[in-house]
């Protein structure tokens, strides 16, 4: 069975209407699944990334987590206290770091 295509973005919004955000602080048990589980509340979640170090594949402490929409992010901002795995966590807005050539490599 095939699947539907998802439907096109568009509209120049404003750039502050931020829909990514970035967790600091994360226990070392916190995954990628356990991350987007926690922010489902808040809205639907596009994707959760825990950062890793690539030589010891071991938690950064930090991640992001990219939602839908916007009206997401504002709700998380106004909760204070946020824990996942038992740990608070801090939560900022992640603002786009202009288009430089970050992803100039390809991954694998």
């Amino acid at each position: 069975g095939g699947g539907g295509g998802g439907g096109g973005g568009g509209g120049d919004k404003k750039s502050e209407r931020i829909s990514k955000v970035f967790v600091g602080g994360l226990a070392p048990t916190v995954t990628d699944a356990s991350m987007k589980e926690y922010f489902t509340k808040y809205g639907a979640v596009v994707e959760a990334l825990v950062m890793m170090d690539p030589h010891t594949q071991r938690s950064r402490g930090f991640g992001f987590v990219t939602f839908e929409s916007c009206d997401a992010v504002e709700d998380v901002m106004k909760t204070q206290d946020h824990s996942i795995d038992n740990k608070n966590v801090e939560i900022k807005k992640a603002f786009p770091k202009g288009t430089g050539p970050a992803n100039a490599r390809g991954g694998g």
